[in-house]
């Protein structure tokens, strides 16, 4: 009989286990997801970020998937923390649509999955009222606030993932600017002559610039729409 042991007092690593909840498990998620590495959210990780048994995650949720489209949930719900809508519908769709790519550009990992989900809870139901709500002001009826949202929605949505994706990447992004310049030093610029004198131009935009940029091509033809 082993008499060195406590009495009653179970492991240090089964104890941080039993105070475990969603909401720290959440915290300690968005923690990981802030970083660049690709498997920043595996289940080995979270827990070793919890102190912890990673198989202690499926006492609150039933797997990874539930889990990641939680965190998704609380990233859109961090975005939309503060939100008033704007003096006018443009306003409202734009402050909407530059909250959502900033907070999932805070958190690359969640983003990368975000823009092939949909989370069907709180945060994501809170960005949806928002947008349709900014929509009917602008004059929209029922069916064509659901068609411009789809479109606002997925905009959003993709171009996020791909600008994720360009952060993850991190310096082999530039690395492939560079290398498509440079790839049109050698290219027939009597067949290619247009590619061939913009290519530096397009190069030098930043991601970001082109996502505004692309915005407000965006909202100018959804106030098109409403001046037919």
């Amino acid at each position: 009989m082993d008499n060195d042991k406590p009495v009653g007092k179970a492991p240090a690593r089964r104890r941080r286990a039993q105070g475990l909840g969603r909401e720290v498990i959440l915290e300690a998620c968005l923690r990981l997801a802030a970083g660049t590495e690709s498997d920043a959210l595996s289940f080995r990780k979270i827990g070793k970020e919890l102190g912890a048994d990673p198989t202690a995650l499926y006492r609150h949720f039933a797997g990874k998937d539930e889990l990641l489209l939680a965190l998704a949930d609380r990233v859109i719900a961090m975005g939309m923390d503060g939100y008033v809508p704007g003096p006018g519908w443009e306003a409202s769709v734009r402050d909407l649509m530059l909250r959502f790519r900033a907070i999932f550009l805070h958190y690359p990992q969640v983003a990368t999955l975000a823009a092939l989900r949909v989370t069907r809870q709180e945060g994501e139901r809170e960005f949806i009222e928002a947008m349709l709500a900014a929509l009917r002001q602008a004059g929209f009826g029922r069916h064509e606030s659901a068609l411009v949202y789809r479109a606002c929605g997925d905009f959003v949505l993709a171009w996020t993932g791909f600008s994720a994706g360009l952060v993850l990447l991190g310096e082999k992004s530039a690395q492939d600017d560079e290398a498509w310049v440079s790839s049109y030093a050698e290219v027939d610029t009597e067949r290619y002559p247009l590619a061939a004198d913009s290519v530096e131009t397009m190069a030098a935009v930043r991601d970001e610039e082109n996502y505004r940029f692309a915005l407000e091509l965006l909202l100018g033809g959804i106030a098109a729409r409403l001046v037919r």
